[in-house]
């Protein structure tokens, strides 16, 4: 495959990635209104567990909204540092919220929204040299982190609705 060709597809890769993944590919909606969580009715615990997880996630992918563009080749947005702290924050909330079930591969789908971002941070926000990275790629690619979070979006569209 030609080189810049292999360089281009990474770089769509990462920024799609960045876009799905790093949001953790959230559906968002998790149901219920502000009403329903405001006075638990008779038999009905007074924290919903699910609830609070569909809520961060909801969080994490309002967050990672300013980066949704750079999958059709937008530029990284100027406020691309608060950017990504407030999507390091609302992940590691959706971490904390994430019931056990699921955990493990919410933790992994984390991790890698982490190192993308990283590798955003010290390419200067340049996509494209971001994508240069090897390693970054690689587990962006591997089967462990394309089925972590397949099984994060199956969850979630399960759990939280659409």
């Amino acid at each position: 495959m030609n080189p810049a060709r292999r360089s281009s597809r990474a770089c769509v890769d990462v920024a799609l990635r960045i876009a799905v993944l790093a949001g953790l590919a959230l559906i968002t909606g998790c149901g219920g209104s502000v009403a329903d969580s405001d006075s638990p009715g008779p038999g009905r615990p007074t924290r919903d567990p699910a609830g609070d997880f569909c809520t961060a996630v909801r969080a994490n992918s309002d967050a990672a909204r300013p980066l949704a563009g750079l999958a059709n080749g937008a530029a990284v947005p100027e406020d691309f540092p608060a950017v990504a702290a407030e999507m390091r924050r609302t992940g590691a909330d959706v971490l904390t919220a994430a019931p056990a079930e699921i955990r493990a591969d919410v933790e992994h789908s984390v991790e890698a929204t982490n190192l993308q971002l990283d590798a955003l941070e010290a390419a200067g926000g340049d996509p494209v040299l971001a994508a240069r990275d090897t390693n970054l790629t690689d587990r962006l690619r591997s089967a462990e982190s394309i089925e972590a979070g397949q099984r994060v979006r199956a969850y979630v569209a399960r759990t939280c609705g659409s």
